[in-house]
């Protein structure tokens, strides 16, 4: 069948799905707000619950740009109520690979010849798929082990299908929250997803990231070869490891577990406070682990969501931690004001929250050196989320939620290799030796 008949079936389909979803949220609102009914938590709570299932079947069934909204969606903690957020952060970037023929086909029009002129071996089966793409290993004909990571021949289409439905939808459902523009966030989310699909610029930030690390003991960056990389492919160096959290690696009896967590910690805390140049999603299927006699050796794949941490920017963040730490209330609310959280006019109604939560967390003493080591990540987490709740108004910066993601995925990642070490407490010395060296360079 033609793009053009898949594409208005997907129009077609998106739309009948999250048209009547708002329908469904706007009669009982109207209800509420314009007559003065009353509706019920367990009305709403069922409605979350129902359309969250309905977007995450469609999201599974039509993929592209559909998958990365919902993982997006569901990091919006300060937007969306948790019925909606909680059953969408199991949405995964897995999805079938296409046939070998249309693989090939891909490659002979990216290159412009027979792929088997390229490479002296190239394997049919997929080793990885995702919502944009998918990898196949190969060997150069200089004999060079090769990762391909090949863009779907329609995903563009399809991405710009998703996006313009999803900016009538964010104007259609901005009406519940007046007092927040969402069409910021949705340009953000935009801008984040047509980067995904430049692998000219991932290319790039492949570059950068592979040289800030070569030479670096225990991480790997690939390098990109040039001759065999297009805007629709990219040719990298491969890595024989297994992900992160295969129970080969986890169980190999040469692993110390401990000296893993350290490794993965110490590579993000330098990408994001010494390079200021970062992968914003390091979940386990973007980290590969090789065991030897002589320890683990992590390799960081898919550079695709890339954040450039500016230096004044991170500043802010460490004006932010150094009032925390130092419980000062004021300062503290001034560095939420200055990252962008809420503005000025909202100080006095704020200041209670916020000393609220910061009252809570030492209450838990998570700032006492003697007890550093039982500082519980997911009860951090629990208490910034029970925050969100009461701040009325309030859109967390997409700049400060990939940084907040970034972190989230890290110690989901940290629990599942390293149940038993305390993340934070690892993280601590090396980002104290970060942050002494001068933070990221100031870029033109």
């Amino acid at each position: 069948m033609s793009r053009a008949y898949h594409t208005v079936v997907r129009f077609v389909l998106i739309a009948g799905t999250l048209f009547p979803m708002w329908l469904g949220y706007v009669i009982p609102w109207l209800r509420m707000t314009r007559f003065g009914a009353t509706i019920p938590d367990a009305v709403w709570e069922r409605k979350h619950a129902r359309y969250a299932r309905r977007f995450y079947w469609l999201a599974v069934k039509l993929r592209g740009g559909l998958i990365k909204v919902g993982q997006i969606m569901s990091t919006r903690v300060d937007i969306l109520p948790e019925g909606w957020t909680r059953p969408l952060a199991g949405l995964q970037d897995e999805v079938d690979p296409l046939p070998w023929a249309r693989v090939e086909r891909r490659l002979r029009d990216t290159y412009g010849r027979p792929p088997d002129e390229l490479f002296a071996r190239l394997e049919r089966t997929s080793v990885a798929a995702a919502s944009f793409g998918q990898v196949h290993r190969a060997v150069t004909q200089d004999g060079e082990e090769v990762a391909l990571k090949i863009k779907y021949p329609d995903v563009e289409q399809k991405l710009r299908v998703d996006m313009f439905l999803f900016g009538v939808a964010v104007r259609l459902f901005n009406v519940f929250l007046p007092k927040l523009a969402l069409t910021p966030i949705y340009l953000e989310v935009r801008r984040a997803l047509t980067t995904e699909l430049d692998y000219e610029q991932e290319a790039r930030f492949t570059r950068i990231v592979h040289s800030n690390f070569e030479g670096r003991e225990g991480t790997v960056i690939p390098r990109v070869i040039d001759e065999l990389t297009t805007r629709d492919v990219i040719c990298t160096t491969w890595f024989d490891g297994k992900k992160i959290t295969r129970p080969e690696v986890l169980d190999d009896p040469r692993l110390d577990r401990g000296v893993l967590l350290e490794r993965l910690l110490s590579t993000w805390i330098q990408m994001m406070y010494v390079d200021g140049v970062f992968q914003s999603d390091p979940h386990p299927g973007n980290l590969l682990v090789r065991v030897g006699d002589d320890g683990p050796t992590l390799c960081v794949v898919d550079f695709g969501q890339v954040k450039i941490l500016e230096r004044e920017f991170h500043q802010k963040l460490v004006s932010s931690v150094m009032a925390f730490a130092m419980n000062n209330v004021d300062m503290f609310v001034g560095s939420l004001i200055d990252i962008g959280l809420f503005g000025e006019a909202d100080r006095a109604r704020m200041t209670p929250i916020v000393e609220g939560l910061m009252t809570r967390l030492r209450e838990r003493g998570t700032l006492r050196p003697d007890e550093l080591s039982e500082l519980d990540f997911a009860h951090v987490r629990r208490e910034v989320l029970t925050t969100l709740d009461q701040m009325e108004d309030v859109a967390i910066p997409q700049e400060l939620v990939l940084y907040g993601r970034t972190f989230a995925l890290l110690a989901g990642v940290a629990s599942a290799i390293a149940p038993d070490h305390n993340p934070i407490a690892i993280a601590k010395p090396l980002v104290t030796q970060a942050l002494l060296a001068g933070g990221p360079p100031a870029r033109e």
